[in-house]
Formats: structure tokens, sequence, C-alpha cells
């Protein structure tokens, strides 16, 4: 059975030869309007020969790429906001949707390369400062990820803040601080200039995205690629949720009896402000 075509990319991104890759890319980053091209037009936007893209298409498991834009358009059909509105409100929908984020959660982890999440877990324990960057509905994750670093780490600031803009705070960056970059679709223009300003101030990045990321995940020291899209109308992110708990539970085991006195105070204050009085 062939998989829906980003599930496809998904699992055979990191193994990708370069010219496959960029059309990989491509197709990521036209997503739906895929069907209005032709195999000669993806071919050229992604700089690469059209054989390139042929052995991508059957990589990815479809037999040519009429196959792939049939797919494509049949799935369009099935998936438009409308219809699924609908379909949200008919019985067995909350059962398809439980299906859905636990497939995304499962191949999300299982596609996570031997060593990746440690070296990650290394950047983010030993860093100075670590930097959490999230926009739109990734700041709502930048903001979890905040939430569980800072109960273990002295010195760890959420970006961007509200009416604030990034030049100031950025401006502190240093060497072997740490940038925790969420970046999830749609990403705004501002989120590359970050993750380049940091390699610039010598910050290691930590980047989640969805696989729309394209080549900014190779700038960063590591790139998680987790599975976005939703059963219905909006994207999951039960997958980076997920991720970014092992991640921060394991800074924590990392930092041992630091994050163990850091904890002790932290509850000495609650303790002492009343903080949990119900």
């Amino acid at each position: 059975m062939v998989q829906p075509l980003e599930q496809a990319i998904r699992a055979h991104y990191e193994r990708l030869p370069a010219g496959e890759r960029k059309i990989a890319d491509v197709l990521l980053d036209i997503g739906d309007d895929l069907p209005a091209y032709s195999a000669t037009e993806l071919a050229g936007r992604a700089g690469v020969s059209k054989a390139t893209a042929t052995r991508l298409v059957r990589r990815l498991g479809f037999a040519d790429y009429q196959e792939l834009r049939q797919r494509t358009r049949a799935s369009q059909a099935a998936g438009s906001p409308l219809a699924e509105l609908h379909g949200a409100a008919l019985p067995g929908s909350l059962g398809r949707h439980l299906e859905h984020d636990l497939t995304c959660l499962a191949r999300t982890l299982e596609g996570v390369a031997a060593g990746q999440a440690g070296r990650a877990v290394d950047i983010l324990a030993g860093a100075g400062t670590v930097w959490v960057v999230g926009f739109r509905n990734s700041h709502a994750l930048a903001l979890y990820a905040r939430e569980l670093l800072v109960q273990v780490k002295p010195d760890v600031r959420l970006l961007p803040l509200p009416g604030q803009t990034l030049a100031e705070d950025l401006s502190a960056l240093k060497r072997r601080d740490a940038v925790l970059t969420i970046g999830f679709r749609r990403r705004p223009p501002v989120l590359a200039k970050i993750v380049r300003a940091a390699n610039q101030a010598g910050a290691e990045v930590v980047l989640l995205a969805d696989p729309s990321l394209g080549d900014l995940g190779d700038e960063a020291a590591v790139t998680f690629r987790c599975l976005g899209r939703g059963a219905s109308l909006f994207d999951s992110y039960v997958a980076p949720m997920s991720l970014l708990n092992y991640l921060c539970a394991e800074v924590a085991l990392a930092l041992g009896e630091a994050a163990q006195a850091k904890l002790r105070r932290s509850e000495q204050l609650h303790e002492a402000f009343g903080d949990f009085g119900f």
C-alpha cells in the first residue's frame, strides 16, 4: 500500500541522494498544488534532471509521476475542509483521529536516527543559555519546552516576547548557547534568519519542524522532522509534544544533581508563596 506523499517523503528523507532531496523539498513546498505541475516543471524548479524526479517518485512507491498526480487529486477531494468539517460530526471520526495521531507519533519517533536525540540532549544540557523560539502555533510548543527546561536549568529564555522585536535579545547570543527552535508550517521567514544568527554567534541549534522544512534543516546541529498533518482541519502536534517531553526529561537526567537542586529550590519557593493552595 502506497503511503500518503508527505509520510513517504518523511520515511525516506534522511537517506535521499542530494538531487532527489531537492525534488522532495519542492514536493513538500507545493503540497496540494502538485497536480498543476508536470514532472519537467518540477525538475526545473528543483534544478535537477527529469530522470532524478522519476527516481524519487519510484522510490516513494509510485509507478510513475502520473500515478502520483492522480493520488494527490484524490486526496484533495477526500480532504477538503468542507468535507472534513462535515465528516467530523459523524460516528467513528474520533477513532480515525486517534489512529492518525498514533501513526504520526510512531512514525516520527521511529524515524529519529541513532544518536540524534542524544546529541540534542548534550547540546541543551551543556548550554550556558537555552533560547526557545517559536512563532504562531509553534509558540505554544516553545512555551511548553521552556516550562519543562526552566525547572532544571537556570537560564532558559522564550522568544518572541509579546510586543518586542528580536534584535535586542538575540544580540546576547554567545558561543555554547543553545537555540531550541520550533518551526512548523506555516513558518515566517524570520525563523531562518534566527537560525543563521545563532550559527554566526557560535550557538548550536536544535530544530523541530515538519517534513516541509527544506534546506534550513541542514543549518541546524540537530533537526527533527515530525509528522504534523492532522486527520481533519487542523495540524496535529502530538509527535513534537512527545519528543519535546522526552528530550527535556533526558536533559534533566543528564544534569543530575544540578537539576535536582534547582527542583528542590523551586519546591521550597512554591511552598513559601502558597502557589498550589487548592
